[in-house]
């Protein structure tokens, strides 16, 4: 048998007193995102997207004015040429954010995509027309090739044949760019809203795994005060005191998936204190516990479903000698739990993988307790643990896990 850093004399429990600390350590809930919430934070990006994103095509174009008309009779001032420049692309910030806007406002479902259609070919002329004649004045005000500006009407038809189609282009291609990113922020959505679902989903069998597995160690433990009623009712008013408060300690950590392992091993110190009643002093537990692995979140009532196993299936009430050993540490990214008993041991196949195949007849022979840890272990970890049952070398039976420190994202 292994040695225990921390051992217990015959008929005690040794673990000692796990620090006030670490008993206290409280966890900060981190703010939950919802999906509206995302969707505002995706929205909010786009239109900050379509107000900067101008600027860059406003530099290209003021850099080659200025180095296009520079050194002849016209040339300009750099920063004339990307005032120029800018002013005409920037209108763009303010004309994108109209387009999001009617984007958001009209939807393009089935059966109405001639109105859709209307509405935006409509909007696309205004726009045009409107971008049109504004570089046209900003031709006109910054109008570099002779002291004598054209007329105005002059510049303002120019600027239309020249920028009309461009203009019309621009507006569709924000259009287009605009849907994309609704189209992606509703992929994102429906996403995630599946992985909600899911995990509400896994969250629910694993409520359900803990409500059938609470009542049936508990009606152990009330089956072991039972046998003790007419012998010794003392002790069974005592293990009826401690199954009470095993009961409590059971309810507080019912509705919590995970909880720090140092939790989990005063679950298995009251259980072991109401088994001990039926088990006498011929029993020896040495437990330890590796302190770098007591706050490792472990899934509730992992480890006294395999204490529960030992006692029933491997040990015998009232004979001496019977030993268990705990064992709790934590080997880089991995969680090794181990309980091993020198009792009768086991008959059937083993294996070492995620899945096991049990002592005969199946699986459920083995007991709901074993059998829920492995469906639980299964459901958190998917084919991230390993467990691990087979005879000790000295005897016995030997039930290993090992889970991951940090539990892989669903």
């Amino acid at each position: 048998m292994v040695t225990p850093d921390t051992a217990g004399s015959t008929g005690r429990t040794a673990t000692g007193t796990l620090p006030p600390a670490l008993r206290n350590t409280g966890k900060f809930a981190a703010a939950t995102i919802t999906l509206a919430d995302e969707g505002a934070r995706l929205r909010r990006l786009t239109r900050l997207l379509f107000a900067t994103v101008w600027i860059v095509p406003g530099f290209i174009a003021g850099v080659s004015v200025w180095g296009s008309l520079r050194g002849g009779s016209a040339a300009i001032p750099f920063g004339t040429a990307m005032l120029w420049q800018m002013s005409c692309w920037m209108m763009w910030a303010l004309w994108s954010q109209g387009i999001l806007t009617l984007a958001e406002r009209t939807q393009l479902v089935n059966g109405r995509f001639s109105s859709w259609f209307a509405i935006h070919l409509a909007a696309s002329i205004a726009v045009m027309l409107v971008s049109a004649v504004i570089i046209g004045w900003l031709d006109w005000i910054f109008w570099p090739l002779s002291d004598v500006r054209p007329p105005l009407s002059r510049a303002l038809t120019r600027g239309a044949a020249q920028h009309l189609d461009f203009q019309f282009i621009i507006y569709w291609a924000i259009l287009g760019a605009a849907y994309t990113a609704e189209f992606v922020r509703r992929y994102r959505e429906r996403d995630r809203a599946a992985t909600e679902l899911k995990q509400r989903l896994s969250r629910q069998q694993l409520e359900a795994l803990r409500m059938q597995l609470n009542p049936h160690f508990l009606f152990n433990a009330l089956n072991s005060v039972t046998e003790l009623m007419e012998d010794d009712v003392r002790s069974a008013q005592r293990a009826l005191t401690q199954v009470s408060d095993l009961l409590r300690r059971s309810l507080q950590l019912a509705a919590q998936p995970t909880i720090p392992l140092w939790r989990e091993i005063e679950l298995v110190e009251l259980y072991l204190q109401v088994a001990r009643v039926r088990y006498g002093d011929g029993l020896s537990v040495d437990m330890h516990v590796d302190p770098a692995a007591t706050d490792v979140q472990v899934p509730s009532f992992v480890l006294q479903p395999l204490v529960e196993n030992a006692l029933k299936h491997g040990l015998w009430p009232g004979r001496s000698g019977q030993s268990m050993l705990i064992s709790a540490r934590r080997r880089g990214a991995m969680l090794e739990l181990l309980v091993r008993d020198n009792g009768r041991g086991l008959d059937g196949s083993i294996t070492d993988s995620g899945r096991f195949l049990a002592a005969s007849p199946s699986v459920d022979g083995l007991g709901i307790g074993l059998t829920n840890t492995r469906t639980r272990l299964a459901m958190l970890y998917g084919d991230h643990y390993a467990f691990r049952m087979s005879n000790a070398p000295d005897g016995g039976c030997s039930v290993e896990i090992r889970l991951p420190v940090h539990p892989p994202k669903s």
